[in-house]
């Protein structure tokens, strides 16, 4: 009798779970213009389909909208008066009475609606095909924000049935958000390939790859052959060799603290506090020449020597080794 009543309740809780796993919520990634002017829509979509295809039914919403410093919302002229630039999907609100709140702070904006009717909005058309679009926002952007790709979030996400039961995400909402036109700080840095078609770089911040730019990460060293592992994107503060077609690229993103390449903190006066421990296999310094080259532990400026392999691998006593102009220590 034990096992069975033990049995139900992790059916019971199987369920429940499942439930909860079919609400999806998401949001398109913008890209702003920092001009204090252009409106630009960002998309808020959701779903909530069982396994057998039928819609599970909701009367509003809340949620709040986390923003970098310096987006605000956008307003549009309906008759005499300015309103913020909120707009149900109207298909899925047609007839359905609700209405939209709008709280914006630095940083964050609420959004909410109140349904004073007797249903819930339709998740489909009235040709049964489900409509994923719930409103659109139309965001501005300040000309003093700086140029970047920047991290939007969902928090307190509620979808409030009509007994007033309700379900959030079973994980948080995000999304990336470009800002453009801007000012160029160090989410913006552009790096010139030279004509051999192959360079080193090491960035803040995680960014994609440029059309025609290929990037590697060094994994271990082998006598005098480099072993290289080709990635999808940049990773923050992990160096890289780039390979492509000659030009200047433009990487972008958000700065970002710590990583595991990172050889020295500043002090107040711009001196280095510390010194370059590592002593192992390093990007060459762009004044140099493009490569690698393995160095001896010394003081150096930050950007002399950047650690190419994590601290403790493939280090050898003896003099500088460089990947010469065409790679062909490349593996």
């Amino acid at each position: 009798m034990r096992k069975t009543i033990l049995f139900a309740a992790l059916l019971l809780l199987a369920g429940v779970q499942t439930q909860a796993q079919t609400l999806k919520v998401w949001m398109s990634q913008p890209t702003m213009v920092a001009d204090g002017s252009t409106t630009t829509y960002l998309t808020v979509c959701q779903t909530d389909i069982n396994a057998d295809g039928s819609h599970n039914l909701y009367a509003q919403f809340e949620m709040r909208l986390h923003v970098p410093n310096g987006i605000s919302v956008a307003t549009k002229r309906v008759g005499r008066k300015d309103v913020d630039d909120f707009t149900l999907n109207a298909e899925r609100f047609e007839g359905i009475d609700v209405s939209p709140a709008i709280a914006a702070s630095p940083g964050l904006i609420s959004i909410s609606t109140l349904n004073t009717g007797a249903d819930s909005y339709y998740p489909d058309s009235e040709s049964g095909e489900t409509i994923e679009e719930l409103f659109t926002l139309g965001l501005k952007a300040d000309p003093s924000m700086t140029n970047g790709i920047y991290e939007i979030y969902l928090s307190d996400v509620k979808f409030i049935r009509l007994d007033a039961t309700a379900e959030t995400p079973s994980e948080t909402v995000k999304a990336a958000m470009t800002v453009t036109g801007g000012q160029q700080g160090e989410g913006e840095i552009s790096y010139t390939l030279s004509e051999a078609g192959v360079g080193t770089l090491i960035l803040p911040y995680d960014a994609a790859l440029p059309e025609g730019v290929r990037a590697y990460r060094c994994v271990s060293l082998r006598e005098s052959t480099v072993v290289l592992e080709e990635q999808e994107g940049i990773a923050a503060h992990v160096p890289v060799l780039l390979q492509g077609e000659p030009g200047t690229y433009t990487f972008m993103g958000t700065p970002q603290q710590g990583g595991e390449c990172l050889l020295y903190e500043r002090v107040a006066d711009g001196r280095n506090a510390g010194r370059d421990d590592y002593g192992g296999l390093c990007l060459a310094d762009a004044r140099r020449r493009d490569g690698i080259l393995r160095r001896e532990p010394r003081e150096a400026p930050h950007r002399a020597c950047r650690p190419l392999l994590p601290a403790g691998r493939g280090r050898r006593e003896g003099a500088e080794h460089r990947v010469p102009r065409g790679c062909d220590l490349f593996e």
